[in-house]
């Protein structure tokens, strides 16, 4: 059988219209975006995993997906260079919270300002989560990711300060797929390297997810 067009396998997807409406513009434009050689190589897998990990995380979080899509910041009318990998690496890591025993979870709008992208609860404390995507390929260096992290992290701890919560954690996304979740000892240690360079205490967490392997340092 013949392997479908991208633009035709995401147009029989299950994707919401939104996802649909831009990456059939991206695609057409041909404008950048990580995603696109994943697309290009495996149309039907690729759009169907993106329709899982968007019916998942807004089942996670009781609302639609067009609600959660929203919620990220996601526009179809933005065509700014990988936005809608920023918003699947956001309901990614609702997932992955979710299977880590974090309950509450919720997505801050952007419009609440320089602010964490996700709220949570666990052994009752708060958590405040700030999230930001890695271009898919991306070489995960120690120094590289540490300065991700430096860069995300006084988002997530303004939201402790605003909000009162009891824990900021960053979360580093470079392919946003969560299907297996498995914890993985190499990225853990990245973890632990990116961090030692940038925590003074010990409330600071980092956690790298890369294609439904991950890892954190400290620990929740």
């Amino acid at each position: 059988m013949k392997k479908p067009s991208a633009s035709d396998a995401v147009a029989a997807s299950a994707l919401p219209d939104e996802v649909k409406l831009y990456l059939a513009a991206a695609l057409r434009r041909r404008l950048p975006f990580s995603l696109r050689p994943a697309l290009k190589k495996d149309p039907r897998g690729v759009s169907a995993a993106a329709a899982r990990l968007v019916a998942g995380a807004a089942a996670a979080l009781g609302c639609s997906a067009a609600e959660a899509l929203f919620a990220t910041g996601f526009d179809p009318a933005n065509m700014a260079p990988h936005r809608l990998e920023a918003a699947l690496a956001e309901l990614a890591a609702v997932l992955l919270l979710r299977e880590e025993g974090f309950s509450g979870l919720e997505l801050i709008r952007p419009n609440s300002g320089r602010t964490a992208d996700i709220s949570a609860e666990k052994g009752g404390l708060r958590w405040a989560f700030e999230v930001r995507s890695l271009q898919a390929g991306l070489a995960t260096s120690a120094a590289l990711l540490a300065g991700k992290f430096r860069a995300k992290l006084p988002q997530a701890k303004n939201a402790v300060k605003k909000y009162g919560f009891d824990r900021a954690a960053v979360i580093l996304v470079r392919e946003p797929w969560v299907e297996g979740l498995a914890q993985d000892p190499g990225l853990a240690a990245l973890a632990a390297a990116a961090c030692a360079a940038e925590v003074k205490k010990p409330a600071a967490h980092v956690c790298l997810l890369d294609r439904g392997r991950f890892g954190v340092h400290p620990s929740w």
